[in-house]
């Protein structure tokens, strides 16, 4: 018999009202939500802030792990993403992501660094795309 891998992120919701959802992500649990102009009550992050803070945490993660095998002094990494939506373009949705690189760096291992973020798993997922193959489960 083989185990069924633990799905990467869960989500209910109750039914009991409102949008509000419970989010499994890893050992990790928390509530998303929408604003309350788009019906919710704003309680956590919508899907497109969990969308964004995956590419943070992802191109956070990737410079770490560069800079940490090449022994650069990389001493903080901070990142800063937005998402929008401009309907006029193919595709609509872009995340703009502002890095800040600290520590004694030169100028071509923060050039090289900018580089490594592109190669971040969830900037490829988002840029290059994914496929969803979805099935219906059964109701316990």
């Amino acid at each position: 018999m083989t185990d069924t891998p633990r799905p990467n992120a869960v989500a209910d919701d109750s039914g009991h009202g409102g949008l509000q959802t419970f989010v499994t992500a890893g050992p990790t649990s928390l509530v998303a939500d929408v604003k309350v102009a788009a019906g919710g009550l704003d309680l956590g992050p919508d899907p497109h802030d969990l969308v964004a803070a995956g590419l943070a945490a992802c191109t956070t993660m990737t410079l770490r792990l560069y800079a940490k095998r090449k022994n650069w002094p990389l001493a903080a990494v901070h990142v800063e993403v937005r998402s929008s939506r401009e309907a006029d373009m193919t595709p609509p949705e872009r995340f703009d992501r502002e890095i800040t690189l600290e520590g004694d760096l030169d100028d071509e291992q923060r050039q090289r660094l900018m580089q490594i973020a592109d190669m971040c798993p969830i900037h490829r997922l988002l840029t290059q795309g994914a496929r969803v193959a979805t099935t219906v489960g059964v109701a316990h």
